[in-house]
């Protein structure tokens, strides 16, 4: 498999699980803090990555990556945008449907051409355009504009799209020094010295079930984020950035099966579309002329 059509089943694995993990934090959401939610994720992922990192070789060496990584500040950076980011969309999925959030996260394919073209200078193709043309056409249909959707709380799963577009580009900018799971575990990290002070006052002890699935929902969403640091390595951000309306669809789809919600003909007719920008980018180019 080459690397660029590597990096764009990573991308859609990516959709699919990160969209798990927001339905299953919707659903911890009505007895957990949003914020304590991204806390105890991080904090799994950490412990996880230390049990195993006690396996290696050399321990020491691990501890040390993660404490003092290459290329620090851009690496830290990352990882806070990350765990902004992640925490806004928790509390953004809480706030609003499954479908309807993820529809507004769909402006990261936006702010994710826009960036690659402007930060890291990628040449953004007319074929790209038009893909994200149809896209965010079908996230309009969708999302229907004016109606009852556009109160404050759609400006948070919006503000998460933003952080995690900025997310992906730092990634990519220090894939030469960092691999997945360095940005997993910075992030982990991040995560628990940004989020630790607040738990004394926003700390709801969780029963069994509860603490079974934060720990599924950190395993989700750890996959996820591997999945995509690994796409950015691999391929511009630009490029994979059409491939992330795929998350529309499986936001439909779990919205029917956990939350008994059908789809209507808008969100059909959105779906269309965005699969249209998926065929635009993805049709064989004309060999060019000698």
């Amino acid at each position: 498999m080459s690397q660029p059509v590597l990096a764009v089943a990573l991308t859609l694995g990516a959709g699919l699980l990160y969209t798990l993990g927001y339905a299953i934090a919707k659903i911890l959401a009505a007895t957990l803090d949003p914020v304590q939610i991204t806390f105890l994720r991080s904090a799994i992922v950490l412990a996880g990555a230390a049990v195993f990192a006690l396996r290696l070789r050399d321990p020491a060496a691990a501890l040390r990556r993660l404490v003092a990584p290459p290329q620090a500040k851009d690496q830290r950076l990352a990882a806070v945008l990350l765990i902004v980011s992640t925490t806004l969309a928790v509390v953004g999925y809480s706030l609003v449907p499954v479908t309807e959030a993820s529809a507004l996260g769909f402006t990261a394919p936006i702010i994710l051409v826009l960036l690659g073209a402007l930060v890291l200078r990628e040449h953004v193709t007319p074929r790209r355009w038009v893909a994200l043309a149809l896209g965010f056409a079908g996230m309009l249909a969708v999302v229907r504009p004016g109606g009852d959707l556009f109160t404050w709380a759609a400006a948070v799963p919006v503000s998460a799209a933003l952080m995690y577009a900025l997310y992906q580009v730092m990634t990519r900018r220090i894939r030469g020094v960092a691999d997945e799971w360095d940005a997993t575990l910075q992030g982990a990290l991040a995560g628990v010295v940004m989020l630790a002070p607040t738990m004394p006052f926003l700390w709801r002890a969780p029963d069994a079930a509860a603490l079974a699935l934060v720990v599924v929902y950190a395993a989700v969403q750890t996959a996820a984020l591997l999945c995509i640091a690994g796409a950015v390595r691999r391929a511009e951000v630009s490029g994979l950035a059409p491939w992330h309306y795929s998350r529309i669809v499986f936001a439909l789809i779990l919205d029917a099966i956990l939350f008994a919600r059908v789809p209507g003909a808008w969100a059909l007719v959105g779906c269309a579309l965005i699969a249209a920008g998926g065929l635009v980018l993805a049709w064989p180019r004309k060999p060019a002329a000698r």
